[in-house]
């Protein structure tokens, strides 16, 4: 029984950036897939990145000012 307990954990473990990203609303779209795949293949590590390197807010809109003429 101890090692289906493990292995549970284990599975847990690996799954569980994969839905903190999922559930982030810091990145959206194309973005956000290729941090996906990048935690399916790095996991803990890439996680770690993802909340280095990307914006604790997601991306700001820029304004675009018209000409007034």
């Amino acid at each position: 029984m101890n090692e289906v307990a493990f292995l549970i954990l284990l599975l847990s473990a690996y799954i569980l950036p994969v839905v903190i990203v999922l559930n982030s609303k810091r990145t959206q779209g194309h973005e956000k897939n290729g941090w996906l795949i990048s935690i399916i293949l790095f996991s803990w590590l890439a996680l770690f990145m993802y909340f280095t390197i990307v914006p604790k807010h997601g991306h700001k809109k820029k304004s675009i000012k018209k000409k007034q003429g």
